[in-house]
């Protein structure tokens, strides 16, 4: 239930501007993929701004192709029930402070790396690396990256085995 705003927090909403974000941690194997991100200046999985009229499933899927050249499969799957279809659930949705008065609410989804060969795109990234458990600790990486690349080898991992 949501608890009721104080006058000032209820001012301050309408003076930030926040728009729908997809990012995606993939996993392949024991490691999760991330990127050195140009613009922001740091380590972080593919994602992006979804587009209008776009599912936040298929903007964090677009995302990694365009980021990566790697088809994933996210976790979870579609479901309806009677003429209302299910989406594919976010792991959690984060609130990110991306400039004064801007925020991404950041829909996260875990996916598996199901095809192609991870390439750069210049526009967006300078380095990518697979990072495993032990990687993640590195200080460079956030540590809210660092807590979901290890759900996310430790969620996947075993059914890149099977």
């Amino acid at each position: 239930m949501l608890r009721p705003q104080p006058r000032e927090e209820r001012f301050l909403s309408r003076t930030v501007t926040r728009d729908f974000t997809a990012t995606t941690f993939v996993v392949r194997g024991q490691h999760t993929l991330l990127l050195w991100h140009n613009k922001v200046g740091a380590w972080l999985p593919p994602g992006g701004h979804i587009h209008p009229g776009e599912l936040p499933e298929e903007a964090a899927c677009r995302e990694v192709l365009e980021e990566t050249g790697l088809a994933v499969e996210l976790l979870g799957r579609e479901k309806e029930w009677g003429r209302v279809k299910v989406l594919r659930q976010p792991v959690c949705i984060l609130l990110e402070d991306i400039g004064p008065g801007h925020q991404h609410i950041d829909l996260i989804y875990f996916g598996l790396a199901r095809s192609g060969e991870p390439r750069l795109n210049p526009r967006e990234s300078s380095a990518l690396r697979w990072c495993s458990k032990a990687e993640l600790e590195d200080p460079r990486i956030a540590p809210d990256i660092r807590i979901l690349g290890r759900r996310a080898i430790a969620t996947l991992a075993p059914l890149a085995q099977g």
